[in-house]
């Protein structure tokens, strides 16, 4: 009875209990640990060394970008990276296998990463920036001498005048670099050539075992199908930068990641990206791997359909290349300084953007690599810019294309009337006695005109009074209500331009009188213009351009709503399209003078599209720049009297703006003969045709 007594008194003290199981879960592992340590030591460490479990991202192929009918722009194709892993090896052998390596890679004509640059026995920083990162990853002094820079990496990498050529060194130094700056471990790496040819990979992995932690992974590539063709539209891709990394890093992306840099690629990211997935490595400490399998499946971006024609964006893009490569190479010498410009193409009815040509322009395949510092070097010191998107970003004076919207303003305010006769008398009586071009050129005037015909003979005397009498107040209104200096909404980077009278200075008739013609500070954007353009050809609507037709696949679609609201936020437009409060008579004047300049004897495009039999109602601008030749630009749409497309073209030092009007008339005549070819497609089949982009 005592024993029982005291087994119960044991069991009911909760305490004492307590005490007992810790004291048993502490001896259990005490034996454990002796097992562990003492007993079963050796074995365990040997067998924890091909053991460790190294995990890694497997990139997902990012969306396939297509044309409106189905033309593949930008895709993925599957390429070969060279990585490198910490292993137990030491700082000498290292600098044995980063020199082989380098070797084998240069010796297939591919290219290893690098953000250095020597010239002779000096590294050659590219900017300030680029200094300051390289002195922050070895947490050098900013006074640091050229001389001491090399000396340290020298001495801190062991890198002896006895054993390697400087040409040697400095391959090593490339990828030490890589490493310092970037950072890697046993269950990191980091990526030392990108996209490497078969034979590189077949190479190194024939001999892996002589390069220590050294591993080719295979992931998909961007490439880019049409070259140049659509750089600025599609953008490109390149290595995360460190300050995207940090933004990112809770997003999917890792320090190796691939991201959009520019264009559709940098506004659609979260879209085209994918999500990675995962794999899993077995290795030893050597680096070398006992086993791999993929632990999550990568899943692809979404594709994305664009509202581009490529047959248009093609003949743009040429267009726009042959009229200025010519200019450049007439015999008089007169437009030689011609040497850049834009084109853009849209849907008068839906602000759909057809084409959007920039010249010159780039290969966004260089990026996929990682682009050579020369290649970089020549894109960044060009004195053409080609990497600057000029349809979106670049202002231009428009010069005479603005004098639709002085017509409308002296028509809408009723300072003029539509068949008032006002006198052309050559010089300007007003302010600073402007002259009108006609009088410049041959001595003489246009006589009495209406509103109608100034704009098909462009009269600048007409719209000196029409300036005169309107005020720069009511320019600048109908400027602003047809999106001049405003963003237009297009998923690409766009600059805001400035209307004449905005500004916060004295103002003078002269100031209104050059503004009337377009000069004075007007400054707007191709996009601005022939979205304004496209106002006036479809009766008075301003839509808000885009360049997205789709995203996703037609079973997996990307919900309207959801893409609206991105590219709201993004873009910070409303998706909405705005009706001009201008009477529809009015608009049907201006009209009637574009396409008069274009379609009767006289009319200032008349020698470009008169004989021709292409129906394009437009209106030239010639306008003044600081220095060289002034620029040219054309506006206009087509067919003249039942409107669905509207063009701008603009060319840098292009001299008169019938020099860009020709770059329209070859487009126009290719968009004719794609609606012949359509229309043929449908009376043959007696189907509707779905993909033509008009």
């Amino acid at each position: 009875m005592k024993l029982k007594q005291a087994i119960s008194d044991y069991f009911n003290d909760r305490n004492l209990v307590i005490k007992t199981l810790l004291v048993i879960v502490a001896i259990i592992f005490i034996l454990r640990l002796i097992d562990l340590q003492l007993i079963n030591g050796a074995e365990y460490r040997e067998l924890s060394k091909t053991k460790m479990l190294r995990t890694s991202a497997q990139e997902a192929p990012r969306g396939t970008i297509y044309d409106t009918n189905g033309v593949i722009l930008a895709t993925s194709k599957i390429g070969y990276d060279v990585v490198l892993y910490a292993t137990d090896i030491t700082t000498e052998e290292l600098n044995s296998i980063l020199l082989k390596v380098t070797n084998i890679i240069e010796g297939n004509k591919d290219k290893v990463v690098s953000n250095l640059t020597f010239l002779d026995n000096k590294i050659v920083f590219s900017s300030d920036n680029v200094k300051k990162s390289f002195l922050n990853t070895y947490s050098l002094e900013d006074n640091i001498s050229d001389e001491q820079i090399i000396t340290f990496l020298y001495d801190k990498y062991k890198l002896k005048d006895s054993e390697y050529t400087l040409a040697e060194k400095q391959k090593i130094l490339k990828l030490r670099y890589e490493i310092a700056k970037n950072g890697y471990s046993l269950f990191r790496y980091v990526t030392i050539a990108r996209n490497v040819s078969y034979e590189t990979m077949a190479y190194i992995e024939e001999i892996k075992s002589e390069l220590g932690g050294i591993v080719v992974l295979s992931s998909p590539k961007r490439y880019y199908t049409r070259g140049t063709s659509l750089a600025h539209v599609l953008g490109y891709v390149s290595s995360i930068s460190s300050e995207e990394y940090e933004e990112l890093k809770d997003s999917g992306y890792s320090q190796n990641s691939i991201i959009g840099k520019m264009g559709i690629e940098s506004f659609l990211e979260p879209y085209l990206k994918g999500e990675n997935g995962v794999i899993r490595t077995e290795v030893d400490a050597l680096g070398k791997v006992a086993s791999e399998y993929v632990y999550k499946e990568a899943k692809s971006g979404n594709d994305v359909a664009l509202t581009i024609d490529y047959r248009l964006q093609e003949i743009s893009e040429q267009a726009l290349e042959e009229v200025i490569e010519g200019l450049k190479q007439e015999k008089d010498g007169k437009y030689k300084d011609a040497n850049a410009g834009a084109v853009v193409i849209t849907n008068v009815n839906t602000g759909e953007v057809l084409a959007l040509a920039s010249y010159p322009s780039f290969d966004p395949n260089l990026f996929i690599s990682g682009i050579s510092y020369d290649d970089w070097n020549d894109l960044n010191t060009n004195d053409t810019r080609p990497m600057f998107n000029r349809a979106t970003q670049g202002v231009y004076p428009p010069g005479s294309t603005f004098k639709m919207i002085s017509a409308l303003a002296g028509l809408e305010t009723g300072k003029i009337t539509a068949t008032e006769l006002i006198q052309d008398t050559g010089v300007y009586s007003y302010s600073y006695n402007p002259v009108c071009w006609i009088y410049t050129d041959y001595g003489r005037t246009h006589g009495y005109i209406t509103v109608s015909d100034a704009i098909k003979v462009s009269c600048n005397c007409y719209f000196y009074e029409v300036g005169r009498r309107t005020g720069v107040k009511s320019l600048v209104q109908y400027a602003e209500m047809f999106g001049l200096a405003s963003k237009t909404g297009i998923e690409l980077q766009e600059s805001l331009g400035v209307i004449a009278g905005t500004q916060d200075i004295d103002w003078y008739l002269g100031d209104t009188l050059s503004a009337s013609i377009g000069q004075s500070y007007n400054s707007f954007t191709p996009v601005q213009l022939v979205n304004y353009i496209a106002a006036i050809a479809n009766g008075g609507t301003l839509n808000r351009l885009t360049l997205i037709k789709q995203i996703g696949d037609n079973e997996t679609q990307v919900d309207y709503k959801e893409i609206k609201k991105f590219v709201e936020e993004k873009t910070g437009v409303e998706d909405i399209s705005k009706v001009v409060d201008v009477h529809e008579e009015n608009i049907e004047v201006v009209k009637d003078g574009m396409k008069r300049s274009s379609l009767e004897t006289g009319g200032g495009t008349y020698y470009v599209f008169g004989n021709n039999n292409v129906e394009v109602a437009g209106k030239t601008g010639t306008a003044e720049v600081g220095s060289g030749s002034a620029n040219a630009l054309f506006g206009g749409f087509a067919p003249a009297n039942n409107p669905e497309i509207a063009i701008v073209a603009v060319i840098e030092h292009g001299g008169a703006g019938q020099n860009a009007a020709v770059v329209a008339r070859k487009i126009a005549q290719k968009y004719y003969d794609i609606l012949e070819q359509e229309n043929n497609v449908k009376s043959n089949q007696n189907i509707s045709y779905p993909n033509i982009g008009f």
